[in-house]
């Protein structure tokens, strides 16, 4: 079987998942959802609010009276001082929701260099071999990082289709900033579908860990991948999010 007959598979099975993709029906149902969500995390927050308040009066209680003082009893709740919660760890930064296009483009930038800064530079002799997810990725990252926007959704989208979380993830960012709403909603519902979470699938290098030579980057893939950094690359397969 040749690539061509790979990605033309691979365009005809995401074709037929999204063939009956119904914008506004997909578009009311996420506001349900979002909505739903909100409310349980409030109603979740305030129940744990409470329950560490009622946890400090109960080690208020007791607490031993010392010696030739009386015991004066748990102060009483003051409203609005409950206990902080307790505080968690920094997420990594993510663009707000009114984030405009060049904002998250330099977003995607930065989590494309991220990838490629990482263990993952290896993975692109492999590629060429045996066109896995995860090398589909860093390609399409490499791809990204040298201006070569289409060609990058063409590897994310190919890279999603395997069910990589951070791939449907970058391609959520791209069509945001290109203000195509519906694909980058659309993509957004796909990476929580696949169980994306940036705790998880968000690359993190190590500290100091050098961007490589883009160019030499490119010339270790190998003859067979270079052909898609050209601008006359054929991308025309039909895949869902063009």
């Amino acid at each position: 079987m040749t690539i061509e007959d790979i990605l033309q598979a691979e365009a005809d099975e995401v074709g037929s998942v999204l063939a009956d993709h119904d914008p506004e029906a997909f578009t009311r149902r996420l506001a349900e959802r979002i909505a739903e969500a909100e409310r349980s995390a409030e109603t979740e927050r305030l129940a744990e609010t409470e329950r560490l308040a009622e946890a400090e009066r109960q080690i208020l209680a007791a607490r031993p009276v010392a010696d030739g003082r009386p015991d004066r009893g748990p102060s009483p709740a003051r409203p609005g001082r409950a206990r902080p919660l307790p505080r968690r760890p920094r997420p990594r930064r993510v663009p707000s929701a009114t984030a405009g296009p060049e904002e998250l483009r330099r977003h995607l930038h930065t989590l494309c260099e991220s990838v490629l800064r990482g263990g993952h530079r290896g993975r692109l002799e492999k590629f060429a071999r045996n066109y896995d997810a995860a090398g589909a990725r860093t390609f399409a990252c490499l791809l990204y990082s040298i201006d070569r926007p289409e060609a990058a959704v063409f590897w994310w989208q190919f890279a999603a289709g395997a069910e990589d979380q951070l791939s449907a993830h970058c391609l959520a960012i791209h069509h945001a900033a290109d203000d195509n709403l519906i694909d980058a909603r659309l993509w957004r519902t796909i990476a929580t579908a696949l169980g994306y979470s940036p705790r998880r699938h968000l690359p993190n290098p190590a500290p100091g860990a050098p961007l490589p030579d883009l160019g030499r980057l490119l010339a270790r893939s190998g003859p067979e991948l270079q052909q898609f950094a050209e601008p006359q690359a054929p991308l025309h397969v039909g895949c869902a999010g063009r």
